[in-house]
């Protein structure tokens, strides 16, 4: 084997190394591209999952607070009627004790006693 031979054997192998070299770099970037693309994607559907939880929390608690409210506007409504009805009882009361205050003041103002 000749110093041609050996210098051809080396450059053959400079060859093939520095393809093997850039089909390596090559893998690596697709890889890493890869991984990249799979994180991406990992993260959007983490985020969809945690704002599909938060509606789906949020609706709950607007469900619950609707009932609440409507509890407490029935309630309320209860109370309003049973002052009304309460208050409608007591006015013909209330008239005749203030007609009869009005009466004895004006009596008294007058100088009408009976």
């Amino acid at each position: 084997m000749g110093k041609a031979d050996a210098l051809s054997q080396i450059k053959e192998a400079e060859a093939k190394a520095k393809k093997m070299l850039e089909e390596a770099e090559e893998r690596q970037r697709t890889i890493i591209s890869s991984a990249r693309r799979e994180a991406v994607e990992k993260l959007q559907a983490a985020e969809r999952d945690l704002r599909a939880k938060r509606e789906a929390a949020l609706d709950q608690e607007r469900k619950a607070l609707a009932v609440k409210r409507d509890e407490l506007l029935r309630k309320g409504n209860e109370e309003a009627a049973a002052i009304e009805a309460l208050a409608a009882e007591r006015v013909p009361k209330v008239k005749t004790t203030i007609k009869k205050h009005f009466e004895r003041a004006f009596d008294a103002a007058t100088g009408t006693n009976e």
